[in-house]
């Protein structure tokens, strides 16, 4: 009707209540997006980073279980060398064809050079992330010459196995030594005298300067072999009595317990029992580096796995 004024509905919004509702609400979901992403990116991390332990795993597995000592090379990265190891006792079947396929297999494209085969590679999982894995190999050595001395021996306790046995006093210079119960038996090792033995003397004469049993070596080293796991004390117990009522331990140095490698001429790393190995694997989650896992910067990720390797091949 004329005159009559329309009334304005109060359920309306103006520009300025769409504006600050549009503001309050990006608000409240920044942090929502970013716990998101953040969520995602860690996600990635994690995938990446079990894949690079599980990678590492492996190889340190395969080097420990596959790899004979002497054709393990201290470095960085480390090299598999066989060349110089035909004439060693033990390795004759370690040649350059078994090299290439075990290589090939653990670090696959990794090319041959003048001083082996690197223990060094790139790879990439399924989501296209590329990993740099490298080992890292350290000769542990004999610091000092050992004393031209037999291994010392000594009771361990009569509370063993019910409490932990004795142990030998520290070595001043902190060599690395051997200790194991001791068993006397055929001899199977006695390389740290420098003496020729025959393993497998049966239908076997020796000849003149080898030996057969311990108790052939010039001073006797330990005792008669068929004091098998008869320790020091044990004729005070009945026949039938338990074996290692008060067992006998024996330590041996590094120079003891083995021959000298026959890769190099230094002294001190010729007596090396001990390499401990050290694989890095590295790798870059930031978008623009995945396939250059070498770029520095702050999508840079490592992880390193080390493990102890021991000669017993001889």
């Amino acid at each position: 009707m004329p005159g009559k004024k329309i009334k304005q509905s109060s359920a309306a919004f103006t520009l300025i209540e769409v504006i600050l509702a549009m503001a309050i609400l990006a608000a409240t979901m920044v942090p929502i997006f970013y716990f998101m992403s953040k969520g995602a990116t860690d996600t990635d991390f994690n995938v990446s980073r079990m894949f690079a332990i599980s990678r590492a795993s492996e190889i340190l597995n395969a080097m420990l279980d596959n790899v004979p000592f002497q054709a393990l090379r201290a470095g960085v990265p480390a090299y598999i060398k066989v060349e110089d190891l035909k004439t060693v006792d033990g390795y004759e079947r370690f040649d350059d064809a078994w090299a290439a396929k075990f290589i090939h297999t653990v670090f696959p494209g990794s090319e041959k050079t003048s001083a082996g085969y690197p223990c060094q590679n790139v790879i990439n999982d399924p989501r296209g992330q590329y990993y740099k894995i490298t080992l890292r190999v350290e000769d542990i050595t004999s610091p000092t010459a050992s004393k031209d001395e037999k291994p010392p021996v000594k009771q361990i306790g009569t509370d063993y196995p019910g409490k932990a046995p004795k142990d030998f006093a520290a070595i001043g210079t902190g060599e690395p030594t051997f200790s194991y119960l001791k068993n006397p038996a055929k001899l199977l090792s006695q390389s740290w005298h420098q003496r020729v033995y025959l393993p497998n003397p049966v239908g076997m004469l020796p000849k003149a300067g080898e030996f057969r049993f311990e108790t052939e070596l010039p001073g006797k080293v330990s005792e008669n072999h068929e004091n098998f796991y008869l320790d020091q004390g044990y004729d005070k117990y009945q026949t039938d009595a338990f074996r290692f009522v008060n067992p006998t331990a024996t330590r041996m140095t590094q120079r003891m317990a083995k021959t000298k490698v026959s890769y190099t001429n230094n002294d001190d790393f010729q007596y090396c029992g001990l390499k401990r190995l050290i694989i890095e694997v590295q790798w870059n989650i930031d978008k623009p580096n995945l396939k250059d896992p070498e770029k520095t910067g702050s999508g840079m990720r490592r992880i390193h796995l080390m493990t102890i390797k021991a000669d017993i091949d001889v």
